[in-house]
């Protein structure tokens, strides 16, 4: 399985879902679908698979729905929008049979507008995010190493909500952006460009991932902390 890349078909498959959002429509068109959606998702999911698990051997690389690859379904059980399939498309690598969002996970999403990519901690616990805090005090030094990285380039954004009241601690002020908030994530949003066509956004990915792996090491770390304790 390679990755060729995604084309101009692949929004446009997107784009006129938008318009004909129905199960009718769909069925019409599922083999557009396969071809311009599903089979480079699988290709790229394939292709990263290796760097991911030389990360993390315990991350979910399979290159199949429900597995790295978003659905095109929705759950409309709990919305109002009642519409059944996505417009917009993702791949997560994160650990299997995790709640998504409580443990630390690689990344790339797009929409018919733009897309994104990096690594997020979106939906931390209170209490992972603590367990957080209480390793970056226990290994400062290590941790202003990584975040160094990311004062020097301007790639990724630190984004997720921060607490209103200050976390009182005696951390570096560097350190403060990152300690005072309730999730965290490294994030990279870019509208659609000639990067994200074609073959060349493997190597894109590859290395914004690469990029990400000590802050996502360093995060894994503190929920292995957690389960040793436990």
């Amino acid at each position: 399985m390679t990755f060729t890349g995604f084309t101009k078909s692949s929004i446009g498959f997107l784009k006129d879902l938008a318009v004909n959002n129905n199960k009718e429509w769909f069925e019409g068109n599922r083999g557009s679908y396969d071809e311009h959606l599903l089979t480079p998702l699988k290709g790229l999911s394939a292709a990263l698979g290796p760097l991911i698990c030389s990360i993390d051997a315990e991350i979910e690389i399979a290159p199949n729905i429900n597995k790295t690859i978003s659905k095109i379904y929705r759950d409309v059980r709990f919305s109002n929008d009642k519409s059944p399939f996505r417009t917009d498309q993702w791949l997560t690598f994160k650990r299997p049979g995790a709640l998504w969002g409580n443990v630390p996970e690689f990344y790339f999403y797009f929409t018919p507008e733009e897309y994104q990519y990096g690594m997020g901690y979106y939906q931390a616990t209170p209490e992972r995010m603590n367990r957080l805090r209480e390793h970056i005090v226990r290994h400062p030094d290590r941790f202003a190493k990584i975040i160094d990285a990311f004062e020097n380039q301007d790639e990724f954004k630190l984004v997720g909500e921060a607490y209103k009241r200050t976390i009182p601690n005696e951390m570096p002020e560097a350190f403060q952006p990152w300690f005072q908030k309730k999730t965290i994530a490294l994030s990279c949003t870019q509208k659609l460009d000639q990067a994200f066509y074609g073959e060349n956004l493997l190597q894109l990915l590859s290395e914004a991932f690469t990029f990400n792996a000590d802050l996502y090491l360093f995060i894994t770390e503190s929920i292995n902390y957690e389960a040793s304790e436990d």
